[in-house]
């Protein structure tokens, strides 16, 4: 497995991993923004495409803090190690931009769905905290929930 940044080269194998949203357009829109103005790493195995994270600066750069979104692994390569590699990868990422940059790196931040047992683990085992519930988010049944990794403490 090769753990890597995305580039313009992958643009159909990102496009292919979006083909649920349906709509050409919104894919390629997807892509596009995956691609230009985001960061976004990719899990690569036999040449197809097993996972995926996205992360963008939020706001000011002055503040140290990163979002990570869009973390997905197909299904048979869950429990395998692909989520940590990329999330070890994006963590370090994230510390090397603000680094780049000459800022502190502070937090990290995302949101998770409430039955995502799975992903909730992994991100524990990453020091993730949970901060707050966020009720129905993005799902008229299913709660979000907030974490948080604090880049200030040695992890």
């Amino acid at each position: 497995m090769e753990i890597r940044k995305a580039t313009s080269n992958d643009k159909e194998l990102l496009i292919k991993n979006f083909k649920h949203y349906k709509f050409r357009n919104l894919i390629q829109n997807r892509v596009e923004c995956y691609l230009t103005h985001n960061n976004t790493l990719i899990a690569i195995k036999n040449n197809q495409l097993i996972g995926i994270i996205q992360w963008k600066i939020k706001e000011d750069p002055n503040l140290g803090v990163a979002e990570f979104e869009e973390i997905f692994v197909l299904k048979e390569y869950r429990g395998k190690g692909v989520g940590s590699a990329l999330l070890k990868s994006s963590i370090q990422a994230v510390k090397e931009f603000f680094k780049k940059i000459g800022i502190k790196s502070r937090r990290i931040y995302l949101f998770v769905n409430e039955n995502n047992k799975n992903a909730i683990q992994l991100y524990k085992k990453f020091n993730f905290k949970y901060v707050s519930n966020l009720g129905n988010l993005f799902s008229d049944t299913h709660n979000e929930l907030f974490y948080t990794l604090d880049l200030t403490q040695n992890y």
